[in-house]
């Protein structure tokens, strides 16, 4: 397995086939992304860099017959694949990795991949990667899709892999979407698997019960940055999170510690036996984001989800659209249209809360900030797909954390991943990239957007250990 250098390993890898192997993204896609974007939008840069992606050294037929799907290896290596499989298991039972005749033994025993389905819905595909895992005592792993840059003719579903007691097969469970052919041949990059920490709790509150965050968003869109980001890059965001790094690195020194407003860390940088962390999501205006909880992981028991039973919650946001509209893209031009009675209707109820927490002066003295948070919708420069749209609620994470934004795919778009300092910067954006052209892209009401889930800093870069069989 390749991968790039990284931070402190919290999770051991064991490869049993050699068909994948766990790479690390540069954020700027190799030179891939616009020249803006790499000069200035940090959180997107972090997003295409965020996790180890799940790399295919050999491609993989997908096939769709009869309602279900099945994969085969292609390509010249098929058969010394197949091969590596049939020895693999035999030995992944004799060393202890696998429980003999358990439900995994079981599944693998099928193929390296299968179907599924749960009640009525499209049928799955649960691919193995030839990998094993073991994350580290309080850690936890997310397996999801390879995000900003990806097949988009799959899906892939989210997962967490929660038994630091043995080694877990790493599955990859994808669908295939309607539009995608009958047969379709995937190689590269097919998912991402990432280290979070559970036992993360999450509070809800009104912005009047978080007033600095409020503050800190007009202070951050204040005059001079409109008039710098009319002609240039302000960097801002860079700035600001530098100097927060800054911050604390002396009080580190100092010996001084700060929970700041979202409450105490736990020990941002610890794993078992640390308290909760505590976040807070401020709501500013209508369509207030939902608090969600992992209640399901996958163990060393077998491929199917079960109930969590330990003590640790994992929490995150489920950030939903609060404005229907259309977005058409022509090649050139990006042409956003919202229902403009509910976006008056939002704006305004932004508009009363700000008021009411801060005063009239202080909404006449900051009039861009606030406009700039209702008008909801921002373009992007002419010739980009993209644009973006700011939820009415913010998220602050204690002092070393961040949050991961992931983004939700929809019918012709996708929303991108990022990462955002949120103890220092509280909004979370969700940035669309819009993959149809000429004809609009419709999202409804309600339709979700983004999940927020905090994550430590220093798993945001971490690696992993090379597991070897026994006999290796």
């Amino acid at each position: 397995m390749a991968v790039a250098a990284a931070g402190e390993a919290c999770f051991e890898v064991l490869d049993a086939l050699g068909l994948c192997r766990l790479t690390r993204r540069t954020g700027d896609l190799d030179g891939a992304v616009p020249l803006r974007v790499a000069k200035a939008c940090v959180p997107l840069l972090e997003g295409n860099a965020f996790g180890l992606q799940i790399a295919l050294a050999r491609p993989i037929e997908v096939q769709r017959r009869l309602g279900s799907l099945r994969a085969e290896p292609a390509g010249e290596g098929r058969e010394a694949l197949l091969r590596a499989h049939r020895a693999a298991l035999p030995r992944l039972v004799s060393q202890g990795f696998l429980a003999p005749e358990g439900a995994w033994h079981r599944a693998l025993r099928g193929g390296l991949a299968w179907a599924c389905r749960t009640g009525l819905g499209p049928p799955r595909l649960r691919l193995w990667t030839g990998l094993l895992v073991r994350p580290d005592p309080g850690v936890w792993l997310r397996v999801a899709g390879a995000a900003n840059r990806r097949n988009v003719l799959i899906e892939v579903s989210e997962a967490y892999l929660a038994d630091e007691s043995a080694f877990v097969p790493l599955v990859v469970e994808l669908r295939l979407r309607d539009e995608a052919p009958r047969s379709l041949r995937i190689e590269g990059e097919i998912g991402c698997v990432a280290p979070v920490r559970p036992d993360v709790e999450i509070e809800a509150c009104a912005l009047a019960d978080a007033p600095e965050v409020g503050r800190a968003h007009a202070e951050f869109y204040d005059a001079r940055y409109f008039a710098v980001k009319k002609g240039e890059v302000t960097r801002k965001y860079r700035r600001l999170v530098g100097d927060k790094a800054r911050e604390g690195d002396r009080k580190a020194r100092a010996g001084e510690e700060s929970a700041g407003g979202a409450g105490g860390a736990g020990g941002a940088g610890s794993t078992g036996g640390a308290s909760a962390a505590r976040a807070r999501l401020v709501v500013a205006g209508p369509g207030a984001p939902e608090i969600d909880e992992v209640t399901e992981v996958t163990t060393a028991a077998g491929p199917d989800p079960v109930p969590w039973r330990g003590g640790a919650r994992l929490a995150s946001v489920v950030v939903r659209n609060a404005v229907p509209f259309r977005a058409t893209f022509d090649g050139h031009t990006l042409a956003v249209t919202p229902d403009a009675p509910r976006l008056a209707e939002g704006a305004a109820a932004v508009e009363r809360t700000f008021a009411q927490v801060y005063g009239d002066d202080f909404l006449a003295a900051n009039r861009g900030a606030l406009w700039y948070l209702t008008k909801y919708f921002t373009p992007h420069p002419p010739g980009e797909p993209h644009f973006f749209v700011k939820p009415w609620a913010f998220t602050r994470t204690p002092p070393g954390w961040s949050s991961l934004l992931e983004g939700v795919h929809g019918d012709g778009y996708d929303v991108m991943r990022g990462v955002v300092e949120t103890d220092a910067f509280f909004a979370t954006p969700a940035v669309f990239h819009v993959r149809r052209i000429g004809a609009p892209i419709e999202v409804p009401e309600g339709a979700p957007l983004l999940r927020v889930l905090p994550i430590p800093r220093n798993l945001l870069h971490a690696g992993f250990r090379e597991a070897r069989f026994l006999d290796g």
